[in-house]
């Protein structure tokens, strides 16, 4: 399956021609169809876009002039992350909204229902593997990792290319299957509960915040990790674990 997998990608990276350069009509991948009415994407907050998805199934084809069959409704989208904001392909994030803004957990390509999604651009690796493989192979093995799925993008009536549909790493049944973590819960099981780590630029209101680890985030790194938590009892607990 995963040699499959790697053959389909090499040939479709192969295929691809560089984005604003396509006539493209159709694809043998979901199509995802986005339209901002006029407004612009930015680094925050979201903004009211329409989305729609086309996906027939494997094997079949799908067109951009096929009636939506996977989603078709509203979503809250803005940019994500930092420095690949820069990048002429841009990375997104979005919630899938009802008509009023609130969340809708929705199933996105057979994905579970959730309400929190990305779209990776895949910019720097032209191979278009490394992250979809990585994610898959993380699945096999382990308890969880994100799903994903391949897709093209349209936006605002422009081919974008190629993009992975991830689900956003949270709290939930059906991602990361923790308890949540009150304030109050300060002692015994509720505080050694599990965590979720987000290793970020240190930026904005948490600059000058958090503690820093014991390792970089990659051999021959020139930055540290730093660590933030609001509350105290919990910080030193996290703290006190020297694998971190």
């Amino acid at each position: 399956m995963i040699r499959s997998f790697i053959y389909f990608i090499l040939l479709l990276a192969f295929c691809q021609n560089a984005v604003g350069q396509v006539n493209f009509t159709k694809s043998n991948l979901p199509i995802i169809i986005i339209k901002t009415n006029g407004a612009q994407i930015q680094d925050e907050p979201k903004i009211m876009a329409e989305m729609h998805i086309i996906n027939n199934g494997p094997g079949l084809e799908n067109k951009i002039t096929d009636t939506p069959n996977d989603y078709n409704g509203k979503i809250g989208i803005e940019l994500r992350g930092s420095t690949s904001q820069w990048f002429p392909k841009k990375p997104y994030g979005f919630e899938t909204w009802d008509d009023i803004g609130e969340d809708n957990d929705i199933k996105l390509l057979g994905m579970p229902k959730e309400s929190d999604w990305t779209l990776n651009a895949t910019y720097n690796d032209k191979s278009l593997i490394r992250d979809g493989l990585s994610y898959i192979l993380a699945g096999s093995i382990m308890e969880y990792a994100p799903r994903v799925r391949y897709n093209e993008l349209i936006l605002n009536g422009q081919y974008q290319g190629i993009y992975l549909l991830i689900e956003k790493i949270k709290r939930d049944k059906n991602r990361v299957d923790i308890a949540k973590i009150e304030t109050t819960d300060i002692l015994g099981d509720a505080l050694t509960g599990g965590y979720i780590l987000k290793f970020d630029k240190e930026t904005g209101s948490n600059s000058g915040q958090g503690w820093y680890s014991l390792y970089t985030p990659y051999p021959g790194a020139c930055k540290i990790l730093i660590f933030n938590m609001s509350i105290q009892k919990q910080t030193r607990y996290l703290q006190s674990k020297k694998s971190i």
